[in-house]
């Protein structure tokens, strides 16, 4: 009569009740005596909790599979490192024994300095960390410097090492959306929301998006300005400049509007 058996990793004896009900082998007991999370070096958590004992605690005959000796507790032990090594034993630094899939990866890289946004979500690890032992760096330039194109008059006087994303975003560098239009001017949000369809609504000069104009493309129409900028013989000033009847200018309106609101001067 079996009444209890050896562990093979610790030594330690095992008596049948600690797993089993007394009358009968199986099922195993629901409350068992014995706690993998509290007696081992190696807690069943996420997935791994619903695992058969024999899948990591292999034995040819009943004493053998008893002794429990396991296949070890590195991850590699029974998963296929993919990676072959590349990012070393730590595979926790990505996975977790709730999620061994890809997407746990990138929520993890959401907690760094450099979120996984847009088209940098689908690009490949090794691309990025080209040595598993360096963090690259979470400069634009350093990875996008032959996408920087000095010659365009939008960049005039923007510097290599310019804050890209103060006009893109991580979508492509062609893209209107891609744009932080709102550190410049409100576009998105505020009176000018929803009133405009494309960029050369305010932008006339498509190799210059520096120049713009509010009194074009049927926006903002002068004669409309002169009356509720000047009223008799007097115009409107603001912060020492006077609305030019006539002849006032888009500078002149980004100067007293920086925010597009209507209200008052300087918003």
């Amino acid at each position: 009569m079996l009444i209890g058996f050896t562990r093979a990793d610790t030594g330690t004896d095992l008596d049948c009740l600690d797993c089993h009900d007394s009358g009968q082998w199986l099922p195993l007991s629901e409350k068992p005596r014995f706690d993998h999370v509290r007696d081992t070096d190696f807690p069943l958590l996420g997935t791994h909790a619903d695992l058969q004992c024999r899948q990591c605690h292999p034995g040819d005959s009943t004493e053998d599979f008893h002794r429990f000796i396991g296949k070890g507790i590195e991850c590699v032990s029974c998963h296929q490192d993919i990676h072959q090594n590349y990012w070393g034993d730590l595979c926790e630094d990505c996975h977790s024994p709730m999620n061994w899939q890809p997407a746990q990866a990138f929520e993890r890289h959401n907690q760094t300095l450099f979120p996984l946004a847009a088209a940098h979500h689908i690009i490949e690890c090794y691309l990025c960390h080209t040595s598993n032992i360096s963090i690259p760096s979470i400069d634009c330039q350093d990875c996008h410097q032959s996408d920087f194109l000095p010659e365009l008059a939008s960049h005039t006087n923007v510097g290599e090492m310019s804050d890209c994303s103060t006009c893109h975003a991580p979508t492509r560098w062609n893209q209107i959306l891609a744009i932080n239009h709102g550190v410049f001017f409100p576009i998105r949000s505020g009176n000018h929301r929803g009133e405009w369809n494309s960029c050369s609504d305010c932008h006339f000069d498509s190799n210059s998006f520096q120049s713009f104009s509010c009194l074009g493309s049927g926006c903002h129409s002068l004669s409309k300005m002169n009356s509720e900028h000047c009223e008799g013989g007097g115009c409107q000033r603001c912060d020492g400049l006077t609305y030019e009847r006539n002849s006032a200018n888009s500078d002149d309106c980004l100067f007293c509007h920086p925010q597009g609101n209507e209200s008052k001067c300087g918003d």
